[in-house]
Formats: structure tokens, sequence, C-alpha cells
């Protein structure tokens, strides 16, 4: 007799769920490792160049080309080889197309052959780049989301070598306006021609890059995916060797990627379990605490006079390339309250500056000398140089400066001009200069009256509780924003504290402090006994006192309005203050010339205050580096200066 063995619902159930878990683990035990995976890709590159090209590569200089753009195709075949289950490096070899074209709008000044009058003649200067390069790329390739062989989104990371195979150039040129404007080329009259074309003969032997790209995994197969890949890549040199000119390609491509595996190798089985014996129960502590302690203050009120330096001015007004328009970023609006307290930030003011010193001087004049590079760069001369000062008079002119009280004198280069062969020199000289007659251009000295609370905060904090093991090493305690570090957790700070007051002289009646350790934070208010505080009254305080005083490009010499501020200092200062003079100067020149200067500058000045004043100072002379950017022309002209400081 045979029996039947009736399985309830839930019994099925049970034994569907325990197959299910058993041949997943099964297959994960066996999913194959990869060991090798190759592509093969292609797509298009979009390249940004950014330049500043005239004359360099064989090319004719027909102005200056600062950017350009192109686009082309590429392609690449690319291998990766597993580090870590989440890394891996790559090495990539393909062909990049880079090539750019450049423009800018040219302006000629002619006599119309019929009418016999003066026109401008605009035309388009074009500037077509051919560069195709193999590129040899390392990479760290990194899963962001999902895993190293099946990246939902991926980054890949390296540096990218790119040797040229081709690079050459066409240069044309076409009319705009008037209409009947021609080119007379070989006795033919045309409104389109090419300059020249050729290859370029100072292109660099190669390019080293710096390469990013995001990429996703599409699967097609286990072993077969398709990877769109977005890339940017940087260039950390320049395409030729005598200009400036670096790409920055962005690259859309899309690969076959092929993943070559192994089986997995088994671990051996796990030795027995080692029965351990349980621990000792820990002991129990407090939970960590900070208590702090506000314990005393002392001090006095203290008022009087303090010497400051208002901050520098470099009266002139810096014009981008070729332009006579006065830059968006000089404030135009007669608002000095909003005014930057940083010397090179401030220099955007420099206009509504001059405009206030008139309106406080009615005799006072103002001779604007407008200037240009010089004729290789900016051929226009003396008429460019005249629209620049033409510009600046109609701004001062909208801050309420009589237009009668301002002169122009146009110049080709300025008066006292920077060295052209550097481009920050060739900046430098296309400018305006601002000269203020009649009136003091600024007073860098005044005194004005302060209070300030002064004294000694004293805080104790203790940290309590925890572990001794788990305790920190050491604690932070702050009285009135200051820090202390103690390497005690039982630790008492006195600190001197110096609070600016108000007009009213009032001082406040609490100072914040604070303590941090190991996690822990605590803050109390110290109070300020005001009842009991002393006040005492100072002749001249020269705390913080720093002046700066500037020079000529490439000079030592003192100027008049120089001269006049540090009588106004030597007036100031009390018998036996110290005085420290720091000379500096710009990065134009050799390093040597630049030491010399700033040693000199420093001893001129030194030398002059012991020749103005009877009192009897102590110096001490130094030379520093340059304590501005040297990025802008202010900041260079600031450059070129002393800074004087008072003990």
């Amino acid at each position: 007799m045979v029996k039947h063995l009736h399985l309830s619902l839930p019994m099925l159930r049970l034994i569907t769920a325990v197959l299910l878990i058993g041949t997943s683990a099964l297959h994960a035990q066996y999913q194959r490792i990869e060991t090798l995976a190759v592509r093969l890709g292609g797509g298009f590159a979009s390249t940004s160049h950014s330049a500043t090209l005239s004359n360099a590569g064989g090319i004719v200089d027909c102005g200056l080309l600062t950017s350009g753009s192109g686009i082309g195709p590429g392609g690449y075949l690319a291998m990766e080889i597993p580090m870590t289950s989440w890394g891996a490096f790559g090495l990539e070899v393909g062909l990049t197309n880079r090539s750019g074209d450049f423009s800018r709008m040219n302006t000629y000044p002619l006599r119309d052959s019929a009418t016999g009058a003066e026109v401008t003649m605009t035309t388009d200067y074009a500037l077509s780049t051919t560069l195709s390069n193999l590129d040899v790329s390392a990479q760290i390739q990194l899963p962001l989301i999902g895993t190293l062989t099946k990246r939902t989104l991926g980054l890949s990371i390296g540096p990218r070598i790119a040797l040229p195979m081709t690079a050459s150039f066409i240069q044309r040129e076409s009319v705009v306006s008037p209409e009947s404007a021609v080119f007379i080329e070989n006795g033919t009259a045309v409104q389109e021609r090419v300059i020249r074309q050729g290859a370029l003969q100072t292109r660099s032997s190669l390019l080293v890059m710096f390469s990013s790209a995001l990429e996703s995994f599409i699967p097609l197969s286990e072993r077969l995916s398709l990877v769109p890949r977005l890339s940017l890549d940087y260039a950390l040199n320049d395409v030729l060797s005598d200009a400036p000119w670096k790409p920055l390609t962005v690259r859309v491509d899309v690969a076959l990627r092929l993943s070559l595996t192994r089986a997995p190798q088994f671990a051996p089985p796990p030795p027995p379990a080692i029965v351990v014996e349980q621990p000792m129960p820990q002991p129990s502590y407090a939970p960590p605490r900070l208590e702090l302690q506000p314990r005393s203050f002392t001090g006095e009120i203290v008022t009087g006079n303090q010497l400051r330096a208002l901050t520098p001015i470099v009266n002139a007004v810096f014009f981008d390339s070729a332009r006579a328009d006065v830059p968006t970023s000089y404030r135009q609006a007669a608002n000095l309250g909003a005014m930057s307290s940083d010397a090179v930030a401030a220099h955007d003011w420099i206009l509504p500056r001059i405009a206030a010193i008139i309106a406080s001087n009615p005799s006072a004049r103002i001779v604007l000398e407008g200037a240009t590079s010089g004729p290789s760069t900016e051929p226009e001369g003396s008429a460019l140089a005249r629209r620049r000062a033409e510009a600046v008079r109609s701004a001062l002119v909208g801050l309420g400066v009589p237009s009668s009280s301002i002169g122009i004198n146009p110049l080709v280069t300025p008066r006292i001009a920077s060295n052209a062969d550097l481009p920050g020199g060739r900046a430098e000289n296309r400018r305006v200069d601002i000269i203020v007659q009649n009136a003091p251009l600024q007073k860098f000295v005044l005194t004005e009256e302060f209070a300030e609370l002064r004294g000694l905060a004293s805080v104790s904090s203790r940290f309590q509780g925890g572990p001794p093991e788990s305790q920190p090493a050491e604690q932070t305690i702050t009285i009135n924003g200051r820090d202390t570090v103690m390497a005690s957790l039982d630790a008492t700070v006195t600190t001197p504290v110096t609070v600016r007051l108000d007009n009213s002289g009032q001082p406040p009646a609490s100072i914040a402090t604070s303590s941090s350790a190991g996690g822990q934070y605590a803050e109390m208010k110290l109070p300020v006994p005001t009842d009991k505080l002393s006040r005492r009254r100072i002749a001249l305080s020269t705390d913080g006192f720093e002046a700066v005083l500037r020079f000529d490009y490439n000079s030592a010499e003192l100027l008049d309005d120089v001269k006049t501020l540090l009588r106004q200092l030597t007036e100031q200062l009390p018998e036996g203050a110290t005085i420290v003079i720091e000379g500096s100067a710009d990065i134009l020149g050799s390093q040597e010339r630049n030491r010399q200067l700033s040693n000199n500058r420093a001893a001129n000045t030194e030398s002059y205050i012991r020749s103005v004043s009877t009192k009897k100072f102590t110096f001490a002379t130094t030379s520093m580096a340059s304590p501005f950017s040297d990025d802008t022309p202010q900041g260079r002209f600031l450059n070129r200066s002393i800074r004087i400081r008072v003990k």
C-alpha cells in the first residue's frame, strides 16, 4: 500500500524560499572576476581656446586674438586593469581634433577716392587653426554609483599627453563696412583676402593636460557594455612656445566595452570557532561634561587720540587693450560710504574720490594725461589716448566736476612709462593719469578720538566624567573671541582683553567666554565691574598705524606729495617714537633690481624724515616682498611704495 504525503501551502512557500536563497548564494559564489577590459570608442571634441595671439608661430600681426573655439571628431582605444574592488587603472590612446577659429573686428582710416572724405573701414579678421593630436592618457577609474564593473556613474581622472600630428593655420580678412571698400590684391579689387597660411612654426612638442570624465555603463550582455562618456581636458602648457595659448577641450563619446574575466578562487573553510570567555563587566562612569567658571576681570577705560592712515590712492584709470570706454569695474556714483578698506579694491572708487577732492577745493584743476601701450600694440596712438581722456572727463563731469576745470593732454606713451616689453608693463601704460593741481591729492595721516576697554579676564575650566582612556588630551578656552589651548583638563586662563567702545564710552556689562574639549562645550558671561573701572587718557596712540606711500616706476625718488605726507606724519608723532620703514617693489624687472629699489626707497624715506624733523626718532628700515597682489596694474602701482608703521 502506498501512502501519499500531503504538503500544506505554508510548507510549500518555505521550501520555495529556501531553494531561491540557495540558488542566489550559489550564483554569487561562481560569479566570475574581471581581470581586464578593453574599449573602442568615438565621438566629438569641442575646444575653447584662450590665448594672447598677435604675431606668434609665423602668424602675421593683424591685432590681438584672445579667444576661439572649434569642434571635431575623435576616437580612442583603451584598456582597464582592476586594482581593487573600488578602483581600476586605465590606459588610453586616441586621436583628438582640437582645431579652433579666432576672430576680431579691425578698423582702418581710409580716404574715399571718389569724394576725398576720410572714412573708417571695418574688417572681420579671422584665424582658422587646424590642430590634430595623438593623445596618451593614464587614468584612475572610480565608481560613484554602482560597482566597478557595473558603473551606473563613474569618474576617471589622470594626466594626458597630446602629441601634435598636424598644426597649421590660415588668416583671412573680409570687409564689413563700408560696402564700397575693397582690398587691392595683385592689382585686383576684392572684399575678402587670404593674408597668410601654413604650418605653425613654434608649436610645442607636446601638450601636458589634466583630464577628468564622467561615464555610465549600459549593459548589452554579461561581458559587453555600451559606455557614453563626458570628458574635460585642461592644458597645463601652451600650444605655441612664444605666446600664451591654452585649449580647454570637452569630449563626448560612446564606446563598446568588453570585459575579460576568470573563475573565482574559493577560500578554505574557516577554522572551528574558538570559545572566548566573557569579559568582566566594565566599570560605569559619569557622563563627560565641562565646568566653566568665570573668575575675575580687572581693567580700565582708555581714551585719547589715535593716529591712523587713510587708504592709499592710485590716481589713474586703466583701460582694456584698444578700448577707450571706462571699464565697468570703476564706480561712477558719488557714494564713498561703501568704499572697500582694501587698497587694491578701493581703486574702483578713484573717480568719486577725485570728484570729492575737487568739491572740497574749488580752485583746484585736473589735467587728464591719456596714453597707450605704444605703436606696436595700439597703433591709433594719440587719437586713442585722447578718447580715453575724454571718457574719464565725461565720468568726472557726471560726478559734478566742472568741465572748465578739466584739461586734456593726449600722449602716445605715459610721461613715466612702464616696461613695454612685458605684458604687465603694456597693461599699465594703457591708462589716463589724473593730475590734481592746487589741491592735495590725499591726506594720509589723521587723528581721531577713540575709547577702549582694556584689561585682564580670568576664567577656569574643568573637564570631568567619562572613562580615563577616552578623555581628551587638551581643552580650548575662549575669552572675547581669543582661543587658548591648554594641555591640562583643569586649567585657569588669564587673557588680555581689548574692546572698542562706541561714542558713549560705556563699557559692556559682560564678556563672552566658552570652553570646549572632547566634544563637550560650555559658555558663560564674565561680568565686568563697570562701577570699579578707572579711566585714563593718553595723548596719542599709534597702535595699528600703517601708511602706504607710492613711488614712480623704477624710481626711488620721493614725490612731492609723499614729502608732504611725511611732514604731516612727523608733526603728529611724539619724541622718541620708533618708525618702521619697509620698502617694496612690483614683480616687473629682475629680482636684484627690485631688491635694490626696495632698499633705496626705504633708505631715502628715512633720510628725508631726518632732514625735516628736529625730533629724535628710532628707525627700523627693511625691504619686504610685494604686500599687494601683482595681478592688476593698480596692485603693482601700490607695490612701488614704502609701508610705514609706528611703535
